[in-house]
């Protein structure tokens, strides 16, 4: 038990090293179920999980809907981990309607917002996340349906 709690107070964040694309699997009323792949960099001695969260997505400053991961995910320590994450996100009333508008535009702003529940043995922290992307959408709403 001392190690594990030692263990969380020295925790230092993973690292996204490179994505390697999506694959929508399923679109079934307001969700939409898909897989990213990507690589990612455990800087810590030990694994560490990732529990059931969900983010708040926003466009443009506007909620699209909370994005949920659905399964636990394992990362090996000190080590690049080649995962592939399934995640739900359920849309926001009229958010089909918001993604038509911003189909027409050149790039949309997206942004990943809220608390990611990590940590190791039976000791879990809440990570807060706020990541924010410039995305084309011409590509975007193109590649859809397709693996980039």
């Amino acid at each position: 038990m001392l190690v594990a709690v030692s263990a969380c107070s020295v925790f230092e964040t993973p690292e996204l090293v490179s994505f390697k694309g999506y694959k929508l699997t399923k679109m079934e009323g307001s969700s939409l179920n898909f897989v990213i792949n990507g690589v990612i960099s455990n800087p810590n001695w030990y694994a560490i999980k990732v529990k059931n969260s969900s983010l708040d997505v926003l466009v443009d400053d506007k909620k699209l809907g909370e994005i949920q991961l659905n399964d636990k995910v394992k990362m090996k320590g000190r080590r690049e981990n080649d995962l592939s994450v399934p995640l739900t996100l359920e849309l926001e009333p009229g958010a089909m309607v918001k993604m038509m508008a911003w189909a027409i535009r050149d790039s949309v702003n997206i942004q990943f917002k809220g608390p990611v529940k990590a940590g190791v043995f039976c000791i879990y922290k809440k990570i807060p996340i706020d990541v924010s992307k410039s995305v084309s959408t011409k590509n975007g709403i193109r590649n859809l349906f397709k693996n980039p």
